[in-house]
């Protein structure tokens, strides 16, 4: 029997497992060196700061959530264009390692009044 104090660090044990998991690439790809560091920071921030479980569910407005984030902390971890960079590198490795068909459709232009102004 399980001990229901143990139930919710067994769940995050389970969902953390599960997106690691997700965000797993293969060390012999070409592009590990270049987007493994900023598939981990994503990722702790998807675990951190949202309930997603499965990364088919991170969309744009979790995206932009993570550029308010270091935005929060003053860009304490990485500056602003390695935050950017960190996003392309995850629409990357959606589109062209994990061959996803719904990928984030992401606005860096100048364009984007609407995605400055929020931030």
């Amino acid at each position: 029997m399980i001990n229901e104090n143990k139930l919710p660090k067994l769940k995050e044990e389970y969902r953390w497992n599960l997106l690691k998991q997700q965000f797993d690439l293969d060390p012999s790809n070409v592009m590990y060196k270049e987007i493994k560091e900023s598939l981990n920071r994503i990722l702790h921030y998807v675990y951190s700061y949202t309930d997603i479980k499965f990364i088919d569910f991170i969309d744009e407005k979790v995206l932009y959530g993570y550029i308010k984030y270091h935005i929060s902390i003053n860009f304490s971890i990485v500056d602003f264009m390695q935050v950017l960079k960190d996003i392309k590198n995850f629409i990357f490795f959606l589109e062209h390692i994990k061959n996803r068909k719904a990928i984030p459709k992401v606005d860096f232009s100048t364009s984007n009044v609407r995605l400055w102004l929020r931030l």
